[in-house]
Protein backbone atom coordinates (compact mmCIF):
# COMPACT_ATOMS: atom_id res chain seq x y z
CA UNK A 1 0.00 0.00 0.00
CA UNK A 2 3.11 2.65 0.94
CA UNK A 3 4.44 2.01 -2.56
CA UNK A 4 1.04 2.25 -4.17
CA UNK A 5 0.32 5.61 -2.27
CA UNK A 6 4.27 7.19 -3.16
CA UNK A 7 3.71 5.85 -6.96
CA UNK A 8 0.06 7.98 -6.73
CA UNK A 9 2.01 11.13 -5.46
CA UNK A 10 4.68 10.66 -7.93
CA UNK A 11 2.47 11.13 -11.10
CA UNK A 12 0.29 14.07 -9.48
CA UNK A 13 3.95 15.66 -9.11
CA UNK A 14 4.69 14.34 -12.85
CA UNK A 15 1.37 15.99 -13.82
CA UNK A 16 1.26 19.49 -12.24
CA UNK A 17 4.62 20.11 -13.26
CA UNK A 18 3.67 19.64 -17.11
CA UNK A 19 0.58 21.59 -16.36
CA UNK A 20 2.30 24.98 -15.28
CA UNK A 21 4.85 23.99 -18.14
CA UNK A 22 1.95 24.62 -20.60
CA UNK A 23 0.69 27.36 -18.63
CA UNK A 24 3.67 29.44 -18.56
CA UNK A 25 4.43 32.07 -21.17
CA UNK A 26 6.68 31.30 -24.34
CA UNK A 27 9.41 33.06 -24.80
CA UNK A 28 9.35 35.03 -28.30
CA UNK A 29 12.70 33.67 -30.79
CA UNK A 30 15.35 35.69 -30.77
CA UNK A 31 15.40 37.95 -34.23
CA UNK A 32 17.84 37.62 -36.41
CA UNK A 33 20.75 40.36 -35.47
CA UNK A 34 21.49 42.56 -38.70
CA UNK A 35 23.69 45.38 -38.87
CA UNK A 36 22.86 48.80 -37.95
CA UNK A 37 21.77 50.55 -41.03
CA UNK A 38 23.99 53.03 -42.44
CA UNK A 39 22.33 56.64 -41.88
CA UNK A 40 23.86 58.16 -44.76
CA UNK A 41 23.55 55.07 -47.18
CA UNK A 42 19.69 54.71 -46.43
CA UNK A 43 19.08 58.54 -46.99
CA UNK A 44 20.57 58.52 -50.48
CA UNK A 45 18.76 55.31 -51.26
CA UNK A 46 15.62 56.84 -50.32
CA UNK A 47 16.04 59.79 -52.43
CA UNK A 48 17.09 57.40 -55.27
CA UNK A 49 13.87 55.71 -54.91
CA UNK A 50 11.80 59.60 -54.91
CA UNK A 51 13.33 60.09 -58.49
CA UNK A 52 11.55 57.44 -59.55
CA UNK A 53 8.41 58.10 -57.89
CA UNK A 54 7.92 61.38 -58.57
CA UNK A 55 8.99 60.82 -62.66
CA UNK A 56 6.10 61.71 -65.11
CA UNK A 57 6.01 60.07 -68.06
CA UNK A 58 5.22 60.15 -71.82
CA UNK A 59 2.19 58.23 -73.04
CA UNK A 60 3.76 56.08 -75.51
CA UNK A 61 7.37 55.92 -76.64
CA UNK A 62 9.11 53.58 -79.86
CA UNK A 63 12.67 52.56 -79.88
CA UNK A 64 14.55 50.20 -81.26
CA UNK A 65 15.56 46.93 -79.35
CA UNK A 66 18.87 45.09 -79.90
CA UNK A 67 20.08 41.77 -78.62
CA UNK A 68 23.87 41.51 -79.47
CA UNK A 69 25.55 38.35 -78.49
CA UNK A 70 28.92 36.81 -79.37
CA UNK A 71 29.19 33.06 -80.68
CA UNK A 72 32.85 31.43 -81.39
CA UNK A 73 33.94 34.48 -82.71
CA UNK A 74 30.75 35.22 -84.66
CA UNK A 75 28.05 38.18 -83.52
CA UNK A 76 24.65 38.16 -83.80
CA UNK A 77 22.48 40.87 -83.92
CA UNK A 78 18.76 40.71 -83.51
CA UNK A 79 16.15 43.81 -83.91
CA UNK A 80 12.41 44.84 -82.98
CA UNK A 81 10.38 47.70 -83.89
CA UNK A 82 8.97 48.35 -79.95
CA UNK A 83 6.26 50.56 -78.66
CA UNK A 84 5.37 51.11 -75.12
CA UNK A 85 2.35 52.93 -73.69
CA UNK A 86 3.29 54.22 -70.45
CA UNK A 87 0.00 54.17 -68.45
CA UNK A 88 0.18 50.23 -68.04
CA UNK A 89 3.53 49.46 -69.79
CA UNK A 90 2.12 47.41 -72.18
CA UNK A 91 4.93 46.26 -74.69
CA UNK A 92 4.65 45.29 -78.72
CA UNK A 93 7.28 44.21 -80.52
CA UNK A 94 7.68 43.46 -84.14
CA UNK A 95 11.14 41.34 -85.30
CA UNK A 96 12.77 43.16 -88.13
CA UNK A 97 13.63 40.80 -90.80
CA UNK A 98 16.58 40.85 -92.84
CA UNK A 99 16.05 38.31 -95.74
CA UNK A 100 19.68 38.05 -96.54
CA UNK A 101 20.61 37.78 -93.31
CA UNK A 102 17.72 34.91 -92.25
CA UNK A 103 19.23 32.94 -94.96
CA UNK A 104 22.81 33.30 -94.24
CA UNK A 105 21.44 31.89 -90.33
CA UNK A 106 19.26 29.43 -91.85
CA UNK A 107 21.73 27.52 -94.06
CA UNK A 108 23.17 24.62 -93.27
CA UNK A 109 22.85 21.39 -91.32
CA UNK A 110 23.60 20.64 -87.57
CA UNK A 111 25.29 17.44 -86.00
CA UNK A 112 23.47 16.26 -82.93
CA UNK A 113 24.01 13.13 -80.59
CA UNK A 114 21.24 12.83 -77.98
CA UNK A 115 20.51 16.55 -78.39
CA UNK A 116 23.62 17.94 -77.96
CA UNK A 117 24.95 20.00 -81.05
CA UNK A 118 28.40 18.29 -81.94
CA UNK A 119 29.03 20.84 -85.50
CA UNK A 120 27.27 22.80 -87.76
CA UNK A 121 28.00 23.11 -91.35
CA UNK A 122 26.77 27.01 -91.10
CA UNK A 123 29.58 28.60 -88.84
CA UNK A 124 26.92 31.47 -88.65
CA UNK A 125 24.15 29.69 -87.81
CA UNK A 126 22.05 31.10 -84.89
CA UNK A 127 23.13 28.94 -81.99
CA UNK A 128 20.35 29.79 -79.42
CA UNK A 129 16.67 30.53 -79.43
CA UNK A 130 16.72 34.43 -78.63
CA UNK A 131 13.41 35.52 -76.72
CA UNK A 132 12.15 38.62 -77.24
CA UNK A 133 13.54 41.57 -75.14
CA UNK A 134 10.49 42.33 -73.06
CA UNK A 135 12.29 44.93 -70.83
CA UNK A 136 10.23 47.64 -69.76
CA UNK A 137 12.72 50.75 -70.86
CA UNK A 138 11.42 53.18 -67.53
CA UNK A 139 12.33 49.98 -65.48
CA UNK A 140 14.09 50.71 -61.67
CA UNK A 141 14.70 46.97 -61.67
CA UNK A 142 13.32 46.91 -58.12
CA UNK A 143 14.22 50.41 -56.62
CA UNK A 144 10.60 50.94 -56.86
CA UNK A 145 7.08 48.66 -57.92
CA UNK A 146 4.74 51.22 -59.75
CA UNK A 147 1.04 49.90 -59.29
CA UNK A 148 0.53 48.34 -62.64
CA UNK A 149 4.04 46.75 -63.49
CA UNK A 150 5.43 43.05 -62.79
CA UNK A 151 7.60 42.67 -60.70
CA UNK A 152 9.12 39.58 -59.49
CA UNK A 153 7.18 38.13 -55.92
CA UNK A 154 7.96 35.34 -53.29
CA UNK A 155 7.72 31.88 -54.42
CA UNK A 156 6.70 29.15 -51.71
CA UNK A 157 10.45 28.16 -52.32
CA UNK A 158 11.51 31.72 -51.33
CA UNK A 159 8.96 32.04 -48.04
CA UNK A 160 9.76 28.95 -46.99
CA UNK A 161 13.94 30.12 -47.04
CA UNK A 162 13.01 33.33 -44.94
CA UNK A 163 10.99 31.15 -42.58
CA UNK A 164 7.66 32.20 -43.33
CA UNK A 165 4.31 29.83 -44.42
CA UNK A 166 3.70 30.38 -48.04
CA UNK A 167 -0.40 31.28 -48.49
CA UNK A 168 -1.90 27.57 -49.55
CA UNK A 169 -5.21 29.56 -51.77
CA UNK A 170 -2.30 32.14 -53.05
CA UNK A 171 -2.32 32.02 -57.47
CA UNK A 172 0.94 31.57 -59.32
CA UNK A 173 -0.95 33.78 -61.74
CA UNK A 174 -0.97 36.72 -59.55
CA UNK A 175 1.22 39.82 -59.66
CA UNK A 176 2.17 42.60 -57.15
CA UNK A 177 0.36 45.80 -58.25
CA UNK A 178 1.66 47.89 -55.57
CA UNK A 179 4.21 47.96 -52.80
CA UNK A 180 4.06 48.51 -49.24
CA UNK A 181 7.35 49.61 -47.38
CA UNK A 182 6.93 48.11 -44.09
CA UNK A 183 10.37 46.48 -43.60
CA UNK A 184 13.89 47.20 -45.08
CA UNK A 185 14.78 44.79 -47.97
CA UNK A 186 18.38 45.70 -48.07
CA UNK A 187 21.11 46.82 -46.24
CA UNK A 188 22.65 49.75 -47.38
CA UNK A 189 26.68 50.93 -47.40
CA UNK A 190 27.56 53.90 -49.21
CA UNK A 191 30.96 52.40 -50.68
CA UNK A 192 32.28 56.28 -52.02
CA UNK A 193 31.87 58.47 -55.03
CA UNK A 194 33.11 56.96 -58.51
CA UNK A 195 33.71 58.47 -62.03
CA UNK A 196 31.50 56.66 -64.82
CA UNK A 197 31.09 57.41 -68.79
CA UNK A 198 28.20 60.11 -67.27
CA UNK A 199 30.59 61.72 -64.85
CA UNK A 200 30.73 61.37 -60.76
CA UNK A 201 28.31 58.62 -59.04
CA UNK A 202 27.80 57.56 -55.69
CA UNK A 203 28.10 54.05 -55.25
CA UNK A 204 25.92 52.10 -53.43
CA UNK A 205 26.21 48.34 -51.97
CA UNK A 206 22.66 46.51 -51.56
CA UNK A 207 22.72 43.22 -49.55
CA UNK A 208 19.43 41.70 -49.32
CA UNK A 209 17.80 40.85 -46.12
CA UNK A 210 15.52 38.37 -47.74
CA UNK A 211 14.18 37.00 -50.92
CA UNK A 212 17.31 37.74 -52.79
CA UNK A 213 15.50 36.29 -55.62
CA UNK A 214 12.78 38.35 -55.22
CA UNK A 215 15.13 41.73 -53.86
CA UNK A 216 17.91 41.47 -56.79
CA UNK A 217 19.50 44.49 -56.41
CA UNK A 218 23.08 44.70 -55.71
CA UNK A 219 24.79 47.81 -56.67
CA UNK A 220 23.19 51.24 -57.43
CA UNK A 221 24.97 54.42 -58.57
CA UNK A 222 23.32 57.54 -58.65
CA UNK A 223 23.74 61.04 -59.17
CA UNK A 224 25.10 63.12 -56.76
CA UNK A 225 22.64 66.38 -57.19
CA UNK A 226 19.64 65.13 -58.27
CA UNK A 227 20.00 61.34 -57.03
CA UNK A 228 19.01 59.97 -60.36
CA UNK A 229 19.72 56.05 -61.27
CA UNK A 230 22.72 56.34 -63.52
CA UNK A 231 23.74 52.32 -63.24
CA UNK A 232 22.96 49.47 -61.67
CA UNK A 233 23.99 45.87 -61.04
CA UNK A 234 20.77 43.17 -60.49
CA UNK A 235 20.68 39.19 -60.12
CA UNK A 236 18.33 38.39 -63.29
CA UNK A 237 16.30 39.59 -65.44
CA UNK A 238 13.11 38.65 -67.43
CA UNK A 239 12.21 35.81 -65.07
CA UNK A 240 13.45 32.85 -67.00
CA UNK A 241 16.44 30.54 -67.30
CA UNK A 242 19.81 31.54 -68.32
CA UNK A 243 18.36 35.21 -67.75
CA UNK A 244 17.01 34.99 -64.21
CA UNK A 245 20.48 33.09 -62.95
CA UNK A 246 23.33 35.87 -64.32
CA UNK A 247 24.42 39.27 -62.41
CA UNK A 248 23.81 42.47 -65.30
CA UNK A 249 24.54 45.49 -65.13
CA UNK A 250 22.30 48.47 -66.30
CA UNK A 251 23.14 51.51 -68.22
CA UNK A 252 20.85 54.59 -67.82
CA UNK A 253 20.61 57.91 -70.48
CA UNK A 254 18.90 60.67 -69.79
CA UNK A 255 16.35 62.23 -72.57
CA UNK A 256 13.71 65.37 -72.08
CA UNK A 257 14.57 65.24 -68.59
CA UNK A 258 13.77 61.51 -67.81
CA UNK A 259 15.84 58.34 -67.36
CA UNK A 260 15.38 55.25 -69.66
CA UNK A 261 17.19 52.06 -69.90
CA UNK A 262 20.17 52.44 -72.52
CA UNK A 263 21.92 49.08 -72.58
CA UNK A 264 21.77 45.98 -70.04
CA UNK A 265 24.97 43.90 -69.94
CA UNK A 266 25.37 40.06 -68.79
CA UNK A 267 28.40 40.52 -66.58
CA UNK A 268 29.08 36.50 -66.80
CA UNK A 269 28.42 33.81 -69.86
CA UNK A 270 25.04 32.70 -70.02
CA UNK A 271 24.44 28.72 -70.47
CA UNK A 272 22.04 27.62 -72.76
CA UNK A 273 21.09 24.41 -72.05
CA UNK A 274 24.12 21.48 -71.80
CA UNK A 275 26.10 22.57 -74.69
CA UNK A 276 25.51 26.02 -75.66
CA UNK A 277 27.53 28.77 -73.31
CA UNK A 278 27.35 32.57 -74.74
CA UNK A 279 30.09 34.35 -73.11
CA UNK A 280 28.83 37.96 -74.22
CA UNK A 281 25.02 39.29 -74.37
CA UNK A 282 23.58 42.46 -74.53
CA UNK A 283 20.51 44.16 -74.58
CA UNK A 284 20.58 47.95 -76.78
CA UNK A 285 17.30 50.12 -76.57
CA UNK A 286 18.66 52.77 -79.10
CA UNK A 287 16.94 55.46 -81.19
CA UNK A 288 14.15 56.62 -78.79
CA UNK A 289 10.99 58.94 -80.27
CA UNK A 290 8.18 59.81 -78.44
CA UNK A 291 4.94 59.84 -80.64
CA UNK A 292 1.74 61.40 -78.81
CA UNK A 293 -0.51 58.82 -80.36
CA UNK A 294 -0.40 55.22 -81.47
CA UNK A 295 -2.92 53.40 -83.06
CA UNK A 296 -5.16 51.01 -81.44
CA UNK A 297 -4.67 48.31 -82.47
CA UNK A 298 -0.85 48.45 -82.01
CA UNK A 299 -1.19 46.88 -78.69
CA UNK A 300 -3.84 44.20 -79.71
CA UNK A 301 -2.64 40.48 -79.07
CA UNK A 302 -2.11 39.02 -82.38
CA UNK A 303 -4.84 36.19 -83.44
CA UNK A 304 -4.43 32.67 -82.67
CA UNK A 305 -6.40 29.40 -83.39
Amino acid sequence: MYRGLRGALALSCLLGNMALAAAAPKTAPSPVPTDAPDAQAERLFAQAKDAWRTRTDVPYLRYGALIRYLHKGHVFDNWWDTYVRTSDGQISLSRLVDAAEDRRRLSGIPFSIFGVTIFDTNPDAEPIRIDEPRIEPSSSFGIVVRPGMSDPTPSPEDLIEAGETPDPQASAELREIGHVEAARDYRVELIGTETLRDGPALHLKLTPLRFPRVNRLRDLWVDPTTHRTMQLNVAGILNGAPYDGALWTVYYVQLQGRNYVQQVVADEPLHFGFDTTIPKFEIDLVDYHFPTEVPQYTFDKPFSF
